[in-house]
């Protein structure tokens, strides 16, 4: 199996999306979330918008006084992409013939999950105007550039857990890229929205 490091040769799309097709159905769907793995350029970006998506519509749908139901989607987000990875990684990986591929982005949405966690959202159906987008989009726009960034630089220990075999490497690196990321929010948060 290939070792990748910084600026890792992608997946080719077609090479990924033919050796994962011997993987069951949804977990193949899982692991690329829904063919967003198989993007040509920046999948791991593409990967970590499903839970921006979905905050944006929860804080455009929520009741007043329903905030705390953004945190449970994030926390089902989470507990998806952990048992996605742990059960189906080390598989893909064989298949794909390199360790972490590129198609396999349901890392990412457990870090973009977990840097979200905990923070304080405007519900619209509680706000005047149009300031809740604003602040929504404003937090989900830094905690998604925080994330991205510490997903490429891998501070210590992330590049260190990434070695790890199987789905445990392919999602460690990223829990605690979006560790880092939560607390910067967690930091920053009360300044910016």
């Amino acid at each position: 199996m290939a070792e990748r490091t910084l600026g890792e040769p992608k997946s080719d799309p077609a090479a990924a999306r033919a050796a994962l097709a011997a993987m069951p159905g949804f977990a193949r769907w899982s692991l690329t979330v829904g063919g967003l793995g198989y993007r040509r350029f920046a999948s791991g970006t593409w990967g970590s918008l499903p839970p921006c998506v979905a905050v944006l519509l929860l804080v455009a749908l929520l009741p007043a006084g329903s905030a705390w139901a953004i945190n449970a989607v994030l926390l089902a987000f989470l507990a998806w992409a952990a048992a996605g990875c742990e059960l189906w990684g080390a598989r893909a990986e064989e298949l794909v013939g390199v360790k972490d591929p590129s198609c396999v982005v349901l890392d990412e949405v457990a870090g973009m999950a977990i840097a979200m966690l905990g923070l304080r959202w405007t519900l619209r159906d509680g706000a005047e105007g149009w300031g809740w987008l604003g602040g929504a989009l404003l937090t989900v726009g830094i905690a998604f550039a925080a994330f991205r960034a510490f997903d490429v630089l891998k501070p210590p220990p992330c590049r260190a857990l990434q070695g790890i075999r199987g789905g445990r490497g392919i999602l460690l690196d990223d829990v605690l890229a979006g560790v880092y990321a939560c607390v910067l929010m967690h930091l920053v948060g009360p300044f910016v929205g």
